[in-house]
């Protein structure tokens, strides 16, 4: 009985000790930037995410809160090739494949796999990317760099076509 009771306690104490927690933010980054003309540069600084102890991960933002240094372009941006009106909001819902590989508990930088769903302009697309995760302070931050073709998303336009076909986009979430 009692080699019992030392096993419970061993297997509670060490489900608690691993257990996440989860996470969230209203103010991830996400910035994207033209490959073929770096005057189309955007940032949008209120999207929300959330990291799940399971791995799942969302971001949700309105296209609407890319901000553009020229007006014009923020106009024409939300008009002319997001249809903000029509398509208000983009979505990420994903997993992280390699979980166990982020220790939480323990301050570092841990490459991650990320597969899921994106959908922006109405369209959902299969993605993968790798990112970081960081802990520092018990906190972590997670980063990723991809790549996305705006045609694959029904995104065109007489611009598109000109200067901007595949555009790099930075997500940062510091939770």
């Amino acid at each position: 009985m009692k080699n019992l009771f030392l096993l419970l306690a061993l297997v509670t104490v060490s489900i608690a000790g691993s257990a996440q927690k989860n996470f969230s933010t209203s103010t991830a980054v996400v910035r994207f930037i033209a490959q073929d003309d770096k005057d189309i540069d955007a940032i949008n600084k209120k999207a929300v995410c959330r990291l799940q102890a399971n791995g799942d991960l969302s971001f949700i933002m309105l296209m609407k809160d890319f901000s553009f240094d020229m007006d014009k372009m923020q106009e024409h941006f939300n008009e002319e090739y997001v249809e903000s009106d029509k398509f208000p909001r983009a979505f990420f819902n994903g997993k992280i494949q390699n979980l166990s590989a982020v220790n939480f508990n323990k301050e570092g930088k841990y490459p991650i796999t990320v597969t899921g769903n994106m959908q922006v302009h109405g369209v959902n697309k299969t993605m993968q990317t790798t990112g970081i995760i960081e802990i520092v302070d018990g906190k972590p931050t997670a980063r990723a760099k991809f790549t996305v073709t705006l045609k694959d998303f029904g995104i065109g336009g007489l611009l598109i076509k000109m200067v901007a076909d595949k555009i790099d986009v930075e997500v940062t979430a510091a939770f």
